[in-house]
């Protein structure tokens, strides 16, 4: 069973006849235009809107069949019927954009009216085509559910034209459709054709669902629109990257599911193509490199533990300031000469309420990274590298202080809480800002005292 399952694999990549390379090459190439039209969708946030029109294309379909039946034609014809779909499907897009402009009714109502309506009149003209002489063999159900094996070559130029078409014009007008996506009221007082846009996002995505009909099915297209764009934000924050990736995402995930339905014939290639999408949406989920949960929670831990470093130093620095306590109040700079002892890890850690793991976890990667020595069992001193980045916290730590009590009008008493909650947001361009504002600060002391306990 193994070595039937490996050597029809085989087949599927290495040994494919021209009926397959047909297949793979049309929903490769219309993965990558789903991706490409769903990118913008999903910023303009008519995610849904692909389910309506897809929906839609239905009666279009059907009443396309029906004329080329009244005309005497009983076999289905590919053209005609996906001009039927895209006229049915666009005039939903505008009775969508038509009752949100002219009524009080909400995106998701209007959706769902234009939605029922058109798909329920598609249901009531299918049940009238299958009545008719050649309605059980009229094959509208390779429009519901999708037929890949039936595409031939002239169904992927078509798919290959089309794809052009999105890539020409996304090319041409990326900077208006980032504007409309972005801010539509900006864009607006520009000048900017913003409805002729929006018209223009939505008949890609119309066109692209229309011709992916026989490939994965008017009831499946939603899900390659938007999968593949949701599933590329996870990889980055710039839309220009995220169109590309989410193309990728959307040809990749076409070619697999097709090879799929090569290997398992039984299994419909629609279906394998949506699931192949939807497994690399989990594992974007989880390991995306921008928000994926896996690495979220890796940020949040490092984060932590930096916090822990930096509080850890700056509790050893302040241990090390009263020891020269006398010498700071008759006007004398902190020594690092004489900061160079073995300090007290209880005294330490004497206001914090830090378990003994919190502390050992602290000191061992601030010794990892040379930043202090272990006298003993119970005792801690800072090396050269570990004083002066104990000073720079104590530094920005203090500068934050004053910047809150001198320009927030915080309470004294609560800045020193304040800034611990701030804390990890403080990055070196705002430390770098903090201290030019307090240049004049910085020139009487090199380090600032506690500047709540001076007030």
């Amino acid at each position: 069973m193994d070595t039937e399952f490996l050597q029809r694999f085989a087949d599927a990549l290495l040994n494919m006849s021209y009926n397959q390379k047909v297949i793979y090459l049309g929903v490769v190439v219309l993965g990558a235009a789903s991706g490409l039209a769903g990118t913008f969708l999903l910023f303009r946030k008519r995610s849904l809107l692909s389910d309506t029109v897809s929906h839609a294309t239905l009666p279009g379909i059907a009443i396309a069949f029906l004329l080329l039946h009244a005309a005497g034609r009983y076999e289905k014809q590919m053209v005609p019927l996906m001009i039927g779909a895209f006229v049915s499907a666009w005039l939903s897009m505008q009775m969508v954009r038509w009752i949100r402009k002219y009524s009080r009714i909400k995106d998701d109502a209007a959706l769902a009216v234009t939605l029922t309506a058109f798909y329920g009149l598609g249901v009531v003209l299918r049940s009238v085509i299958q009545q008719t002489p050649s309605g059980n063999s009229s094959g509208l159900e390779s429009y519901l559910f999708g037929m890949v094996a039936s595409m031939v070559i002239a169904d992927a130029y078509v798919i290959i034209g089309l794809a052009l078409v999105c890539g020409v014009l996304c090319l041409l007008c990326f900077k208006e459709f980032s504007l409309l996506c972005f801010d539509a009221r900006f864009a607006q007082t520009q000048g900017y054709p913003t409805a002729g846009l929006d018209v223009a996002i939505m008949t890609l995505a119309v066109s692209v669902a229309v011709v992916g009909l026989q490939s994965v099915g008017l009831l499946l297209i939603m899900a390659l629109l938007i999968i593949p764009a949701v599933t590329a934000r996870f990889w980055t924050n710039h839309l220009g990257r995220m169109v590309l990736i989410a193309s990728g995402i959307g040809g990749v995930s076409s070619f697999i599911g097709a090879v799929i339905s090569s290997v398992f014939p039984r299994v419909p290639a629609g279906g394998a193509v949506i699931l192949s999408a939807g497994c690399l949406f989990l594992f974007s989920l989880m390991f995306g490199r921008t928000c994926g949960w896996a690495i979220v929670v890796l940020r949040r831990i490092r984060l932590q533990q930096r916090l822990r470093e930096v509080q850890f130093l700056r509790a050893v620095f302040d241990t090390l300031e009263k020891q020269q306590q006398i010498r700071l109040l008759v006007g004398y700079e902190f020594d690092r000469s004489l900061a160079r002892t073995p300090v007290s890890i209880s005294a330490v850690v004497a206001k914090r309420d830090w378990t003994d793991k919190t502390v050992a976890q602290a000191a061992g990667r601030l010794a990892n990274k040379q930043h202090l020595v272990h006298v003993d069992a119970s005792s801690i001193q800072l090396t050269k590298a570990g004083l002066e980045r104990a000073i720079d916290c104590a530094r920005n730590h203090r500068l934050a202080e004053l910047y809150l009590l001198n320009y927030a009008d915080v309470a004294p008493q609560n800045v020193h809480q304040y800034v611990e909650e701030i804390e990890e947001v403080t990055t070196p361009e705002i430390a770098a800002d903090l201290r030019s504002l307090f240049h004049d600060e910085l020139a009487a002391h090199e380090i600032p005292l506690e500047p709540h306990e001076v007030r």
